[in-house]
């Protein structure tokens, strides 16, 4: 679960040879687990037969039960997962060889068609036999489910018991669990849960325990797409996707769920940022779905509601700002790739309605194009829902939690996105709109305006007092030294901090935007965290001296105007009367 390979093999040799060195045995369960280790080694002629007596009955079954599973049902149901998912990919590309078909006569493609159309039927066959055989055989599937629910309790039994917050350290027999343990009991149930009637008279308190517990743990489960998967089993029992009102008190009615769901899910959706795998940018998107959905759907439940605000404000400078943060530059990305996908998809349209043209390309040419058509519209498809969902869930959360997107920090960021937002496209019109005036609500201060008015990007004049007042701040203070200027964006710092590692000066809300995303100094990559930053007192005094100076100074500037002003209009009224 947490340990390597090499650290289960250290601690067994440590907890073998009696020595401490932080692998020491903690409880009872400890001993018992290296005793059933060295029987499982005696088929390599490394335990004696009475090393094999210490191994009991009972605890052989339960690991043989555990593998066998893994092995046999729990393989069938994968089999049977990814020939679902060949069957859906060669149907979409019949559909697209058929839509070709009919803009052409090409001989090869009617052949690719005839051998599509064989695969699924022969799929389609092997796929109804699994279904026969496996996903109908209730009974056995109860029986597994019962002997997970038992895996799950025997696991958190390991670690104290069905309680919150966990341990500080996780224990080494926990550490040394095979992942597949839990991933096993996750998939059994996303498979149980699209069959009907299959968690009928199931007690799913234990599993919903224990994935509250671990799903926003690295420090127990390292694997982030394991803790991933806990949240597809938890969008499985969301009621309006089982079609049943006996999942909802497992969100509505449940004290770990109340208490720990919504903030763990927060916290799921940061740490999944970084997977550590090659393939990490594009699988946050559909986990950060998964996770999108689930907490849309606490959001209508006024307790989770509730302990959401709560969260937020404890939280406001910490996870909280984190989750916003990603959120809006998930938001960005997807609205970008969407526009500029909508654009190739435009020249490929141009491309393919030039008839005279297109017909004397090469056949594979003219199919390839088309694959790409089509595969662009997928992937603009599927951008625009995760945009639109996103986007929703900053509109639904701004009406009851303002103070977070107005910080220093977040607040001239948020304005740049729904400038942004606003002047490109319309299918998001309303969630816009819905931020702009829950923000504006929220904004006791008159912070927003001023931050949508020093968007350089997209602003085109929506807050013309707040710029006309930035504007005139900006006139009042002339030129400014180099030394009062931030380095990364070149304007007035108002609260200079100095990096501990590069030991340069940069404004506080600056950098703590930046590490909202990056943990490191952006002048060297050394690590870097917003507890880290010394503030630089006396350079801060300073600019907040020259500040008051320079507004003193274009004051007595005004009153000297005035006064002669003053002059020149009573020398003027003497010479009339005069």
């Amino acid at each position: 679960m947490h340990a390597s390979s090499e650290e289960v093999t250290a601690w067994i040799e440590k907890n073998n040879s009696g020595g401490d060195d932080g692998f020491k045995p903690h409880t009872e369960g400890d001993n018992r687990f290296l005793q059933s280790q060295e029987a499982s080694s005696s088929g390599s002629g490394h335990s004696t037969s009475a090393e094999m007596q210490k191994y009991p009955f009972i605890c052989e079954c339960f690991f043989m039960t555990a593998r066998a599973l893994n092995l046999g049902l729990l393989k069938a149901f994968s089999d049977y997962k990814h020939l679902a998912q060949d069957i859906a990919r060669f149907e979409d590309t019949l559909s697209t060889l058929k839509a070709m078909q009919g803009q052409t006569a090409n001989p090869q493609i009617n052949l690719e068609i005839a051998r599509l159309e064989k695969e699924i039927e022969l799929y389609s066959q092997e796929k109804l036999c699994f279904e026969a055989q496996v996903l109908r055989d209730g009974d056995l599937i109860q029986r597994a489910l019962s002997y997970y629910r038992l895996m799950v309790v025997w696991l958190v039994r390991m670690v104290g018991g069905f309680r919150m917050p966990l341990p500080a350290e996780c224990p080494w027999e926990f550490a040394c669990m095979p992942e597949h343990f839990v991933e096993d009991a996750m998939e059994l149930l996303i498979f149980a849960s699209r069959i009907p009637k299959a968690l009928d008279g199931l007690l799913l308190d234990d599993f919903m325990n224990f994935i509250i517990m671990f799903m926003a743990s690295p420090e127990y489960i390292r694997n982030p797409y394991l803790r991933a998967k806990m949240v597809e089993v938890l969008n499985c029992w969301m009621p309006r996707r089982s079609g049943s009102t006996a999942t909802a008190s497992l969100f509505e009615g449940h004290q770990l769920s109340l208490e720990y769901l919504v903030r763990n899910l927060l916290k799921l959706y940061v740490d999944i940022e970084f997977t550590g795998s090659h393939t990490q940018f594009y699988d946050k998107f559909n986990i950060r779905h998964n996770i999108a959905e689930l907490l849309e759907y606490l959001w209508q439940v006024p307790s989770h509601r509730n302990m959401w605000r709560q969260i937020a404000k404890e939280e406001e400078k910490g996870v909280y700002l984190n989750f916003l943060n990603f959120l809006i530059n998930d938001s960005i990305y997807l609205l970008d790739e969407s526009l500029n996908k909508i654009l190739e998809l435009k020249e490929l349209e141009a491309e393919m309605s030039n008839t005279a043209e297109w017909e004397r390309r090469p056949a594979q040419e003219r199919q390839e194009r088309t694959r790409l058509f089509h595969s662009q519209e997928n992937i603009i498809r599927i951008d625009m829902k995760l945009a639109n969902e996103d986007v929703s869930m900053l509109a639904f959360t701004s009406e009851q939690i303002t103070a977070p997107f107005l910080l220093p920090e977040m607040v001239e960021r948020v304005a740049s996105m729904l400038n942004y937002f606003l002047l490109c496209n319309l299918w998001l019109l309303k969630q816009i709109v819905q931020i702009y005036v829950h923000l504006s609500h929220g904004d006791s201060e008159n912070i927003f305006p001023t931050a949508i008015s020093r968007d350089g990007r997209s602003y085109q004049g929506s807050a013309k007092r707040a710029e006309t007042e930035a504007m005139d701040a900006e006139e009042t203070l002339g030129e400014i030294p180099d030394e009062f200027l931030d380095p990364i964006q070149y304007t007035l710092m108002k609260d200079p901090v100095i990096l501990p590692s590069s030991r340069i000066i940069v404004d506080r809300p600056v950098i703590q935007r930046h590490l909202l995303s990056d943990n490191t100094d952006p002048f060297n990559r050394s690590h870097l965290t917003a507890d880290m930053l010394i503030p630089a007192f006396e350079l801060k005094a300073r600019i907040e001296e020259f500040v008051m100076s320079q507004r003193l100074k274009k004051q007595g500037e005004g009153i000297s105007l005035q006064a002669a002003k003053e002059v020149i209009q009573t020398t003027n009224d003497k010479m009339l009367i005069d």
